[in-house]
């Protein structure tokens, strides 16, 4: 792996992302939109590849001070900027396919510097894995953390399904069985995730309790993360689906014979799927746990996710009413990945037709449910320039899909993903950004190929088309830019205990471009954008 990346360094020159004027000229022969993908993920900015950042955040107000130094909207103020493996793997996964395709539709082999370009990125990924002690097992052996520093580190089931596709793709690109064993153990983390009661059983503990506070057995999901200290949260998240295609594909590759991985998958999609169809986010077990600082089972009490009653909720509520989920916010990306990874799993077991059934209710339930385009509602600071604030019609009836989109620059794009980035709650809790509809266009782009081929087809040409002064560009012009919204200082930036003032928040990074990319290679594939 070294020499492959000593000869990568040595072949590819990589160039430094520069600012890109505000309506830079369109070429007359534009790149294809995968291939600029790839030439930005691989670039560097501040001496990092553009595809191991997560994101960056920008924070300004009238009266903010961070560090010291006043936040303007002249000179916002930084805060953070952490690699992140969920952006890092996708980023690697992207590129393994992107390269793998481009090998196969030029009737060639890959050459040692794009095996290296593999070997780079897939390196990055797996340094964010602990040493682990043959004497002292743990459940995240073998996992890959969220981020690569901290005295604590932190393991999702999420991002580790995100690792494991991404070195199953580079495993599939290279030939290399270090990059499939890497993905073994993250299959042999969840399956841990999925049952963690014996890394419990010698504190005398049982992290699942019923109702009536005895011992039962776990409900079948990926319990979400897992701290370096072994304290495990105690929520089941929907978009924890993602962690099923991953398992399914992982038992093709790796057909071990009492079929663990394709089982574990069968259990947590009869589980995980009951919360979409509940519309839900995620689920609390009730546990029981001592209170020693390290080795237990928490709540995140910060989600109100301390509902501790092993039933589903939305984000921010325990509230049941008559039988039914009342309260909370029910977000987005959670039912794009948890509609993705119903779809795949399905496909690999029974075909597109079949998987194309298995979503088919959902996606209607869900691209029915109204979208608004509300940062004005919240935005004293004036964020973003959003003149056309207000509803926005469902997007999944035929009607509702035009020729231009909805709303300014600033607003979601129904000719993208979802009509709009919906939360159950009233308009001025709301939020919106082009960064989730250009994610979820990528998500589900082979379930809205196969569900409803015209308004992918539409999305796919917009995504091409746009005017590069819209905000869908503002990641893709490669400036890394960031999109602002309005938010509030709840984290207490600035230490004055206030955490209600208003502040302006930007994201720009990794993912958007990534899994645009990876879903424009998965329903048109590389052959298709040439």
């Amino acid at each position: 792996m070294r020499a492959r990346v000593a000869a990568l360094l040595a072949t590819l020159i990589v160039g430094v992302a520069a600012p890109v004027p505000t309506a830079p000229a369109v070429a007359s022969t534009p790149v294809p939109l995968v291939d600029s993908y790839f030439d930005w993920l691989v670039a560097s900015y501040d001496g990092v590849r553009n595809g191991l950042r997560r994101d960056i955040e920008h924070v300004y107000g009238n009266q903010l001070v961070v560090a010291g130094k006043t936040c303007t909207t002249a000179s916002p103020c930084t805060i953070g900027g952490p690699r992140q493996s969920t952006a890092a793997c996708t980023a690697l996964q992207f590129i393994s396919v992107y390269l793998d395709q481009r090998a196969a539709y030029e009737q060639r082999s890959l050459s040692s510097v794009e095996t290296g370009l593999i070997d780079e990125f897939a390196s990055a990924v797996l340094a964010h894995r602990l040493t682990k002690d043959p004497a002292a097992p743990k459940i995240f052996d073998d996992a890959v953390a969220s981020t690569p520093d901290g005295q604590i580190r932190y393991f999702t089931s999420f991002g580790n399904a995100a690792c494991g596709k991404a070195l199953l793709a580079a495993h599939q690109a290279t030939g290399a069985s270090g990059y499939l064993d890497a993905a073994t153990g993250i299959g042999e983390f969840l399956l841990r995730m999925q049952d963690p009661r014996a890394h419990y059983l010698t504190y005398g503990v049982h992290p699942f309790v019923d109702g009536l506070g005895q011992p039962t057995t776990p409900p079948g999901g990926y319990v979400d993360q897992i701290s370096s200290w072994s304290n495990l949260y105690s929520t089941i998240s929907t978009w924890n689906l993602t962690a099923i295609a991953f398992m399914q594909r992982l038992e093709t590759a790796v057909a071990p014979p009492d079929n663990r991985y394709g089982q574990s998958a069968a259990a947590a999609r009869q589980f995980l799927s009951t919360g979409l169809q509940l519309g839900a986010d995620w689920y609390t077990f009730d546990f029981d746990s001592p209170t020693t600082s390290q080795n237990r089972v928490v709540a995140q009490s910060s989600y109100s996710a301390d509902c501790r009653d092993n039933r589903w909720h939305r984000t921010g509520s325990c509230t049941y009413t008559n039988g039914q989920i009342a309260g909370g916010t029910l977000g987005t990306d959670m039912i794009e990945y948890g509609l993705a990874g119903l779809y795949d799993h399905e496909r690999q077991l029974n075909g597109a037709s079949s998987a194309a059934a298995a979503v088919t209710t959902l996606y209607t339930t869900y691209t029915s449910l109204p979208g608004w385009h509300t940062a004005s509602a919240s935005d004293p600071l004036d964020c973003v320039d959003d003149t056309a604030a207000g509803a926005v019609a469902p997007y999944y009836p035929p009607g509702n899909q035009g020729a231009t989109p909805s709303g300014d620059a600033w607003d979601y794009d129904p000719h993208l993903s979802f009509g709009g980035f919906f939360r159950l709650t009233p308009p001025n809790e709301n939020a919106e950004a082009k960064y989730y509809d250009i994610v979820g266009f990528g998500i589900l782009a082979e379930l809205r190929k196969e569900l409803v081929p015209t308004k992918f087809t539409a999305g796919y040409q917009r995504l091409q088309q746009a005017d590069r002064q819209d905000a869908l560009y503002a990641l893709l012009d490669r400036s890394l830019a960031a999109m602002f919204l309005p938010a509030r200082d709840t984290n207490d930036l600035d230490g004055d205990s206030d955490t209600t003032e208003y502040l302006c928040k930007g994201t720009r990074g990794t993912l958007p471009v990534a899994h645009n990319g990876l879903g424009i290679l998965k329903a048109v594939g590389y052959a298709g954008t040439r």
